[in-house]
């Protein structure tokens, strides 16, 4: 079963979203089967890496990533993490997305001004409640000690794969960003401080 194939498109779509109304663009079944041919030639070596018993030191850089709306942010990434090509056309709302080499692992952000909400609990509010309608999670946010973020880790289970989420809302000069990392549920334990690491890494770059 394809199951890394499918594991990319989770974060595109299925569920997250920014809590404003952007412009939707109709995504036609030619561009979802690029993006399935796309994830189907790692299957092989992601089926490896998930039994794999042994387990190689790589390297970690500070790396500039900048999103589709404009804004810079430094993200300290292994380095065999990349920009997954194309993620925008699938889902609009994410300003970033990146995965790992072998796609087993994947992270990905929704930044919205802050501006068009009243306040960081208003905006808490809305993800909370948008993650309980669509996953029936009633999972609470905690602080992350010593900053302004708040975050939860889920299970849920997505086009028939078990998928562990790990989820920060946070927010910036300028923005709330909802940052987010799932892997599948088998990996999540193996998966969770390195995906915890790059998240607490994140930062908003002045303009």
């Amino acid at each position: 079963m394809k199951k890394h194939m499918v594991l990319g498109l989770v974060g595109f779509g299925l569920f997250l979203a920014g809590c404003t109304e952007k412009p939707s663009g109709s995504v036609d079944s030619s561009t979802k089967e690029k993006e399935l041919t796309q994830f189907s030639s790692t299957v092989g070596s992601s089926e490896t890496a998930s039994t794999g018993t042994s387990e190689n030191v790589i390297p970690v850089e500070k790396q500039t990533i900048t999103g589709v709306s404009g804004y810079s942010y430094s993200l300290e990434l292994p380095t065999n993490w990349q920009t997954v090509a194309d993620f925008e056309s699938l889902n609009p709302d994410n300003d970033f997305m990146l995965s790992d080499s072998l796609q087993t692992k994947f992270l990905a952000a929704v930044v919205e001004s802050k501006q068009d909400f009243a306040d960081f609990d208003s905006y808490l509010a809305l993800v909370q409640d948008s993650l309980a309608s669509n996953f029936g999670t009633n999972a609470t946010f905690l602080p992350v000690p010593d900053t302004q973020t708040q975050m939860v880790d889920f299970a849920a289970t997505v086009e028939g794969l078990n998928i562990h989420y790990l989820y920060y809302v946070t927010e910036t000069d300028n923005n709330y960003v909802q940052l987010y990392g799932w892997t599948l549920a088998s990996l999540f334990d193996s998966s969770k401080d390195e995906l915890t690491k790059i998240m607490d890494s994140f930062q908003e770059i002045p303009q």
